[in-house]
């Protein structure tokens, strides 16, 4: 059942009804460790997406790629903020099934596209203005985070990313994304609640702290 929410032109308006809907999304289930994935949670998604829309006009007529986008969260809430083209990229066809399925739920079918790729070897024609990502922390693939930033860094303007948290790794990663050509204009922390998802996990929750990271890359950024 689609729901009815606040809306201006079609367009969410309220970080609340953002929130509900990414709420009502379908869940990947299936994660490998390997890949590492943790699944986005909806308040988390929500909170990062409104603000760059809201604050930083990176999102609403703009051409949005997430990268590694399992069931396509930050894809599925940028089209709800009005987005003129979405693109959600993943290596599991299961995970990008889920997504389609959710942008038929949510009616935004007509502005996302699903890419069944390798984001190291993800190749795009279109110019992408934001990319918004929730990459491997890079603790079981070393350097699998700086994959994921390179290619961000190399095909968009604006790069929303989300990272381990520690001043260590601030450090490094700044240096890292500045040898990438791109400059760090905002970091923003979130504890990040993980579920029992592996076989390793004891806990059935746990938080850790992630930070994320606004890049702008060289004079490529613009505004409006």
């Amino acid at each position: 059942m689609r729901l009815v929410l606040e809306k201006k032109r079609g367009i969410y308006v309220r970080l609340k009804d953002l929130e509900i809907a990414l709420q009502s999304i379908e869940r990947d289930t299936e994660f490998d460790v390997g890949l590492e994935q943790y699944p986005t949670p909806p308040n988390i998604a929500a909170s990062i997406l409104f603000a760059a829309h809201i604050e930083n006009s990176d999102i609403q007529n703009k051409v949005v790629c997430d990268l590694g986008c399992g069931d396509g969260i930050f894809a599925l809430g940028a089209a709800l903020l009005g987005a003129k083209r979405v693109i959600g990229v993943d290596v599991q066809s299961k995970a990008l099934k889920v997504s389609r399925k959710n942008a038929l739920m949510l009616g935004t079918g007509g502005t996302t596209d699903w890419v069944l790729a390798d984001v190291t070897s993800f190749g795009i024609i279109d110019t992408v203005d934001t990319v918004v990502s929730n990459p491997p922390f890079g603790t079981k693939r070393r350097g699998a985070d700086l994959r994921f930033l390179s290619k961000a860094i190399s095909i968009a303007k604006v790069i929303y990313s989300l990272h381990l948290a520690g001043e260590k790794n601030r450090i490094f990663l700044e240096g890292a994304i500045e040898a990438l050509g791109g400059v760090v204009t905002q970091i923003e922390t979130f504890e990040f609640p993980i579920g029992k998802i592996y076989e390793f996990h004891k806990k059935e929750q746990h938080l850790i702290g992630v930070d994320l990271y606004r890049i702008v890359v060289g004079e490529r950024e613009t505004n409006g």
